[in-house]
């Protein structure tokens, strides 16, 4: 029995050495990640963090300081963002203005919450013919609008190099934005390819726009028409604009959603 008490005292002197060593090791974790945190290299500051909550699940002190330590890396992380945001946007942004310079803004405000802009040269020139066109709304989305005078019905676009390089749309199964009219006796068709119907098209014709160009519509049957360089140059702004506005409307979109994490972050 007095053994036994004698022992007691060894016992809780390794337990209470083994705390001990446990609490510096955590309180190196998470000097580490302060030590990430106030260099602004967020990533490895939480990496650090989960690795302090993993390892030594039971120090208490040290994981309560982390989650705090955590708020803080989660607000500098998203203000960095909504600087970097800014500053990418006062970039861009003055392209955006100067390239809308080339198009004609429209809207039906009666039907539509949004407008597009519409390549000036597509405004002003007749559109007695078959064609393609293009648009791009507000936000950046681009569409192409297949124009075809004649009696069939069509859903599907092929644009084709003479080499053989091509893009080809999705076909389009749904009315949406598409219009079917009779003029003067004349069968007019107007199918708008958008999203991931249109399906890479402009991109391939503002790389394209030099070449020489077959586009190819199908739906009950088939006919091929060259491509106009008027319609490959509004086409290729209608690309540009796009790419520009779209990666402008990104940015304001992530500005947003740092900041309203820093909002939940201050209200939790």
């Amino acid at each position: 029995m007095k053994r036994y008490y004698k022992e007691i005292p060894l016992i809780l002197f390794f337990l209470l050495s083994a705390c001990t060593s446990g609490n510096e090791e955590a309180q190196l974790e998470l000097n580490k990640a302060r030590l990430f945190y106030e260099q602004q290299e967020y990533t490895s500051a939480k990496q650090q963090l989960d690795s302090l909550k993993i390892k030594f699940p039971k120090a208490f002190a040290q994981q309560k300081e982390g989650l705090a330590l955590l708020d803080s890396v989660r607000r500098g992380e998203n203000q960095q963002i909504i600087s970097s945001c800014d500053s990418l946007i006062l970039l861009l942004q003055p392209q955006v203005e100067q390239k809308r310079k080339q198009f004609s803004f429209q809207q039906n405000k009666q039907y539509q919450e949004t407008g597009s802009y519409i390549p000036t040269e597509s405004v002003t020139s007749s559109m007695t013919g078959t064609t393609l066109r293009s648009g791009v709304e507000e936000n950046g989305n681009l569409y192409i609008e297949s124009v075809f005078i004649g009696s069939q019905r069509h859903n599907r676009l092929k644009i084709s190099t003479r080499d053989g390089s091509f893009a080809e749309s999705i076909p389009v199964n749904d009315d949406g934005l598409n219009y079917r009219f009779t003029n003067l006796g004349k069968t007019h068709e107007i199918i708008r390819f958008a999203g991931a119907n249109e399906n890479g098209m402009a991109m391939f014709i503002f790389t394209n726009i030099d070449k020489p160009l077959t586009v190819s519509i199908e739906g009950q049957g088939k006919y091929s028409y060259s491509l106009p360089q008027q319609a490959k140059s509004a086409i290729a702004k209608s690309f540009e604009l796009s790419v520009v506005t779209s990666r402008v409307d990104s940015l304001k979109t992530a500005k947003e959603k740092a900041e309203y994490h820093i909002y939940y972050l201050d209200h939790k």
